[in-house]
Order: structure tokens, then sequence, then C-alpha cells
């Protein structure tokens, strides 16, 4: 009987033991858990925090390479939104014939779009010279930049014979559109002078002028021009159409071009099999060896 006793003596002890060692391991889990959460909102914080300063630093303009110290508070899409009825209204006054430069705040007043906040105007004071549509003068006045410098028929001429000569193509009728009104009407007018070819740039419908050049110029009869332009080969690739060319008895012109080596991928490199030769010990010097054979 006393042994008993003392066998649920013993276990009850080692009980005790056990349920006081669990208990400290999960307050010390639990100790450990709160640690992570304000380790955690310690991180948290600072994150915001840095975040809240590279905010605050002033934005590289990577175009001027200049640093911008003002930032709008407002959304940046209706700043430049301000940007382009300035640059609207201002190339509406020059194809009015107005050619004086006005200030910003005159411009606004003009425009009836006054209460604009301060910071608003320093950002505008900011960005307008950067604008290739608009230049500007010593007195930071400005005014619309047309494309070319054009005043009359003489010098539309000109500007085209000019661009003829340095190869840079034709002039856009959009591009003269910002330069006076009725561009296309003054364009008809100047008849001989000039090539009018309609294109798409943009994907948007445009028409091309280009410099007529009587010394350099091929008359070219109805009928051949109404067959190029009724010819339709876009559905065929070139071999066909040197078959079509060949079966009709018309000869081609070939390596004009540049030709093109079609390379393939690299091979690999077979590897070297070691042929099975017999190794003998001739490194080995004499008398190094000795024979242990038993006669």
């Amino acid at each position: 009987m006393d042994k008993l006793l003392r066998e649920r003596e013993a276990f009850k002890a080692a009980a005790a033991r056990n349920f006081g060692s669990h208990h400290d391991s999960s307050s010390t889990s639990s100790l450990s858990r709160t640690e992570k959460k304000v380790h955690k909102k310690k991180n948290k914080d600072q994150d915001e925090a840095m975040l809240k300063h590279m905010k605050s630093l002033p934005s590289f303009d990577y175009q001027t390479g200049t640093m911008s110290t003002t930032k709008p508070d407002a959304s940046t899409a209706g700043y430049f939104g301000l940007i382009a009825k300035i640059v609207d209204f201002m190339k509406k006054r020059h194809l009015e014939g107005q050619g004086w430069s006005l200030s910003l705040k005159e411009c606004l007043e003009e425009m009836k779009a006054g209460g604009i906040a301060r910071k608003t105007e320093i950002w505008l004071n900011e960005k307008l010279p950067l604008n290739p549509k608009l230049q500007f003068d010593s007195e930071g006045k400005f005014q619309f930049k047309p494309p070319y410098k054009l005043k009359n028929e003489a010098t539309i001429v000109a500007q085209l014979a000019k661009m003829h000569r340095d190869g840079k193509g034709a002039m856009l009728l959009t591009e003269l559109n910002e330069c006076f009104p009725n561009a296309e009407e003054k364009m008809s007018r100047l008849g001989e002078y000039v090539i009018a070819i309609p294109c798409l740039v943009n994907k948007k419908k445009d028409k091309a002028y280009f410099y007529n050049d009587n010394n350099v110029g091929m008359a070219v009869e109805e009928d051949f021009k109404s067959l190029w332009r009724t010819s339709n080969v876009e559905a065929l690739d070139e071999k066909k159409i040197d078959e079509y060319l060949n079966k009709h008895g018309l000869s081609i012109l070939k390596d004009q071009g540049v030709k093109r080596m079609n390379h393939g991928p690299p091979k690999r490199k077979a590897q070297r099999r070691r042929a099975n030769v017999k190794i003998q010990n001739v490194h080995m010097p004499e008398g190094l060896l000795q024979n242990y054979e038993v006669d």
C-alpha cells in the first residue's frame, strides 16, 4: 500500500514538472510573437518614412538634365492639359496674325483662365520653356513657334527647294496648317513648283508636298501611271513576281541589294576520343623497375 502511495506522489510530481515546462514554453512563444509584431510594425514605419522622404526629393528630368524642385499637388494630367490649352491658344493667335509675345499672366488673362494657384503658376513658368512649340524672348514672354518660318509663296518654294537639296524630303500639310491659315488652298496655287502626294502619318490622312525639280523630272504618260496604280502585288512574294516577269519575257535586276547570310545554329565540336593505346613505362628511368617473377 505504501509503495502505491509513493508511486502516486512521484507521478503527480512529474506531471507538475511537465505542466510547468509547457507553460514556460508557451509564454516564451507568445512573447516571441509579440516581439515579431513590434519588429514588423517598426519596419513598416521605417519604410513609410523612407517613401515619404523619396517623394519629397526633387525629380530629375532626363531630357533636359535639370532638377525639378516644385511638385504639383494635383493630378499631372490636369497640369499638362493646361499647357496644351495654352499652346492651342498661342497657335490660334499666330494664325490670326497676332505675332507679338505674351507673358504667362497676360496669356491667362486673354484665355480667361484666372484664379490659378501660385504653385500652378510656378510649375507653368518652369515647364513652358521646355515646350518645343513655344519660343521665349529675353523678357520671359513667349509666342507660338511654327515648324517653318514662311511668309509668302516665295518663301514656301525656297524652303521646299532647300529641303530637296538637303535630302530632307517633303513638308506635311499638318505642319503647314500650323504655319499659316488655309494651307491646302495656298499650296494648290503653287502649281508646277510642288508635287502633292497623299499619305498616312500616324494612321491619319495627310498630304506630303515635294519640290518639283524640272532638271531631274521625267514626264510619264497617264496610261503608264494608271497601269502602275492598278497593279496589285501585295499578295505576291518576290519569287512569284520573278517567275511572272520571266514568263512574259522580262528580265530583272539581281544582286542589287545587300546579301543576307543565313547562318544556322553553331555546330558543336565533336569530342575527340582517346585511342586505345597500350601505355608503356618509358618515362621511368632505367634501373628503377625491378622484376619479381619467380623462375
